[in-house]
């Protein structure tokens, strides 16, 4: 499945997007400003990060 994660680089959101990763899921996201450490943690685990909406 794959899931689009909004709000990504904020802590919740992107546990939320780590985590579906993790369960094997393919997962994108955007968030209004793509920055670290969430964003570096992100692009690690090979999820796709947009700025903006």
């Amino acid at each position: 499945m794959h899931l689009h994660i909004l709000g990504s680089c904020g802590t919740f959101m992107g546990g939320i997007a780590a985590i579906a990763q993790a369960a094997g899921h393919r997962v994108t996201g955007c968030d209004a400003n793509v920055y670290p450490p969430m964003s570096t943690q992100l692009q690690s685990l090979g999820i796709a990060l947009t700025e903006g909406f």
